[in-house]
């Protein structure tokens, strides 16, 4: 059977910070990846464009998650196309437009990460906030969202594989698409400007 759940009901939330930019020792060699709304452009968080050192995770309220935890993107100029979502598989700290969702153990966090990227329209339908200079999502809101999930963890782990599976399909597919594009483009440039000749 399936149930209806309050996102604020299925874990434990985290939110983050940026630590001083003026501080050289909080960003200097660090070794800490921080992830900030531009990083999340995939489902699987597995690099982002920044670090910090361990001494700026101490010293200030970002918040340091261990992979498999969900992250969303409540602040960006994205929201006004689609809600970026992805689950941490890499040690990552995370800036303040991002709010981060640690499942508990009645829940795959793959399931997770797919149930929001399918309801990611829902969502910003009802959580995006009205009159705001930059795009946001009210905190609030988005812990009252609901979800249908399966009750039994084991049902969620196979309709996450196989949506797993899918994504993983897809990917290959465009990465032959996309090699089969400049492939072609290649050719263009002998063919037309005839550097290769047919006859």
């Amino acid at each position: 059977e399936w149930e209806v759940k309050r996102l604020g009901d299925l874990g434990t939330w985290r939110g983050g910070a940026t630590p001083s930019m003026s501080n050289p020792a909080y960003w200097t060699k660090g070794d800490v990846r921080w992830a900030s709304s531009g990083d999340i452009n995939s489902n699987c968080l597995t690099e982002t464009a920044k670090a910090i050192t361990r001494m700026a995770v101490a010293e200030s309220s970002t918040t340091l998650l261990q992979p498999g935890a969900i992250l969303i993107v409540t602040r960006s100029g994205i929201l006004r196309r689609y809600l970026p979502v992805a689950r941490t598989e890499i040690p990552v700290a995370i800036n303040q437009d991002i709010k981060a969702l640690i499942p508990d153990g009645a829940l795959s966090s793959e399931f997770l990460l797919h149930a929001l990227v399918n309801e990611g329209p829902r969502i910003l339908a009802s959580c995006l906030k009205a009159g705001t200079t930059v795009e946001s999502i009210e905190y609030v809101w988005l812990k009252r969202f609901t979800l249908s999930i399966p009750k039994v963890k084991y049902e969620q782990i196979a309709i996450a594989t196989i949506l797993s599976d899918m994504d993983a399909e897809l990917a290959a597919l465009e990465a032959r698409l996309a090699k089969t594009r400049a492939l072609k483009q290649g050719m263009m440039q002998e063919l037309l400007t005839g550097r290769i000749r047919l006859v």
